[in-house]
């Protein structure tokens, strides 16, 4: 039977959405797909997974075939960026997707360089309506909503640069 849960996760969350998805998993609910904070996950008791993410855009099936070989199946991906596996938890030894220091900095900053990207074209999108600022109630809905989620994104970019700070420290 499937069951549906909403979560919300910022890119910079990875590690929580991981122990987030192992914590379900070892409740008897393994996750199948992901859409913008929805989860659908699949009941049974007899097992319980490792969840992992990895920030990878145009995977391919080379891609893949690495983590086949290391014992992560592949269960989703989301906006053809987020890679979602998973091993079985009753592994011996389950290693980390990324153990060394260097893959998880490149990750971070893999994602840092997408979503920059990403906060400049909002910034773009954005600047008609303060070039064309005339206090219309839809103007000052939609500067509200976009100045959330600007501040939303900063937050991000900051929390994924500390990330990738704290790696080329150790």
């Amino acid at each position: 039977m499937a069951i549906r849960k909403f979560r919300l996760f910022l890119a910079s969350g990875v590690e929580k959405e991981e122990r987030w998805l192992t914590d379900m998993s070892a409740k008897g609910l393994h996750m199948e797909k992901s859409r913008l904070g929805f989860y659908t996950f699949e009941e049974d008791e007899s097992k319980s997974y490792v969840y992992q993410i990895d920030f990878q855009q145009g995977a391919n099936e080379d891609y893949f075939q690495v983590f086949k070989d290391l014992g992560w199946e592949p269960v989703t991906g989301w906006a053809d960026m987020f890679q979602y596996f998973r091993t079985e938890a009753s592994q011996e030894g389950i290693k980390k997707i990324y153990s060394d220091r260097e893959s998880v900095m490149e990750s971070y900053k893999r994602m840092m360089r997408v979503y920059l990207f990403l906060f400049f074209m909002l910034i773009l999108t954005q600047l008609p309506i303060w070039l064309t600022w005339d206090g219309h109630f839809y103007q000052v809905v939609v500067i509200t909503l976009s100045t959330l989620v600007i501040l939303l994104y900063i937050y991000m970019l900051i929390a994924l640069k500390s990330k990738i700070n704290l790696y080329w420290r150790n």
